[in-house]
């Protein structure tokens, strides 16, 4: 027979198990600790110059130079002080959303806005390509905040439909 606190701890567990949002937040983490572990740098990754973030990071050249990173990135951060304030916005909307519709629709909403910020930085070295009369340069982008803004906007924009049509 279990006890009550590990009843409670059972519980506890399944339920974050079950959120989408805090799954995601622990993907977050665990990727960003395992990068800097293997780059040696877990305050600053990306100042490392490691190969394996060349493969990782989108990287425009004004085009990805590969085009997997597009959604690579999305998973990948520059700074613990990054992933901190990505992951703190991602658990205060991302529960908010995860009221308002289903895990399978949170994850789309996540990878779909995830990547539109992703091409939207794409758009932008592409555009700045153009017109500075084609002079190349390598600009580089990390980060959840595309699909953090998207979980967002999402999550308040729902609530404010939500209050209007109630009103």
């Amino acid at each position: 027979m279990e006890s009550a606190s590990e009843s409670d701890g059972s519980r506890w567990a399944k339920a974050i198990l079950r959120s989408p949002t805090a799954i995601f937040s622990l993907i977050l983490i665990a990727i960003y600790t395992i990068i800097g572990a293997i780059v040696g740098n877990i305050f600053d990754p990306l100042s490392t110059g490691n190969i394996l973030l060349y493969l990782l990071v989108q990287c425009d050249a004004p085009t990805p130079i590969f085009p997997w990173t597009v959604l690579t990135a999305i998973f990948l951060h520059a700074s613990i002080l990054h992933i901190a304030s990505n992951v703190f916005f991602l658990l205060f909307f991302g529960f908010i959303l995860e009221e308002q519709v289903s895990k399978s629709r949170w994850v789309t909403t996540f990878f779909i806005t995830g990547l539109v910020g992703s091409l939207g930085f794409v758009g932008y070295d592409v555009l700045g390509y153009l017109l500075s009369g084609g002079t190349p340069t390598i600009d580089c982008a990390v980060g959840a905040s595309g699909a953090v803004y998207g979980i967002m906007g999402t999550a308040v924009g729902l609530k404010v439909v939500l209050l209007l049509s109630s009103s």
